[in-house]
């Protein structure tokens, strides 16, 4: 198995390990918190990429 082959197995491997280990705990760090699936939806039609500034009509 060449080296980058090796590297990419650990590399998933640990990637597997700390899903598992996430799936089992309550993250109380805001940037760490996972959206919900309707969220992931939204983020991923247009809507995903707008904003506006201020308030309507302003």
């Amino acid at each position: 198995m060449s080296p980058a082959r090796e590297y990419y197995e650990k590399t998933f491997e640990l990637l597997h390990q700390h899903h598992e280990w996430f799936q089992g705990t309550i993250p109380l760090i805001a940037s760490e918190n996972v959206p919900s699936p309707a969220v992931r939806e939204a983020l991923t039609t247009d809507f995903g990429n707008r904003y506006a500034e201020g308030w309507p009509g302003e």
